[in-house]
């Protein structure tokens, strides 16, 4: 957060929302990748943006988390009983392997399931997914979360330039428009004004 506000000081939004999106998507992907919806959590992780936290009885390298080998299922991997009971905190490994005993990820993407095993993982990305049951509520605590780290980057910030951050400001934006194309989508934007506006916004 603190790059955010060194970069709003200098009026250099682009590079201020850049990594506004890169905090904010590793925020939203805990509560989707992580087994804090199981553990019953209701209210956001506040360790991930307060540095003098520390996060919650994280589970050690050596700490067995989900059970193995249990038969194909519709309800994605099986977290075991202790860590529930414990509260030990986890997530899902992605990739080409894992510990024996950890929890995967899950998806058709990720090899540490095992082959025919893609089920196989606590991943709450998308309703279908591995513990595709507890989506909406990974996706409304991700929601929170990010509320309280835009109110904690807004107290950083003079109102002015936090609205101009989230791009609600009356600038007229300078330079031409400019297209940018990806694999994806093509799109055209004005880049973002360099002049502060002394106009109020209510929000």
């Amino acid at each position: 957060m603190e790059d955010i506000t060194a970069h709003v000081k200098k009026q250099n939004f682009e590079d201020a929302r850049k990594t506004l999106g890169a905090i904010l998507h590793t925020l939203q992907d805990f509560y989707s990748h992580s087994n804090w919806i199981e553990l019953g959590n209701t209210e956001p992780c506040t360790a991930l943006i307060n540095l003098e936290e520390n996060i919650p009885n994280p589970a050690d390298e050596n700490t067995e988390t989900c059970e193995s080998n249990i038969p194909d299922t519709n309800s994605g991997a099986k977290i075991k009983d202790s860590i529930l009971e414990k509260k030990i905190l986890t997530s899902g490994f992605f990739g080409k392997s894992k510990k024996n005993g950890k929890c995967s990820h899950g998806g058709t993407l990720d090899f540490t399931t095992g082959t025919g095993r893609s089920w196989d993982g606590i991943n709450k990305d998308a309703i279908d997914s591995s513990h595709g049951l507890l989506h909406n509520k990974a996706a409304d605590m991700g929601i929170a979360a990010s509320v309280q780290l835009l109110e904690k980057i807004w107290k950083n910030n003079d109102d002015p330039n936090f609205f101009r951050l989230i791009g609600l400001h009356k600038d007229k934006p300078k330079g031409e428009w400019k297209t940018h194309i990806s694999l994806f989508s093509s799109k055209s934007r004005v880049s973002d004004a360099n002049e502060k506006s002394n106009e109020n916004i209510e929000v």
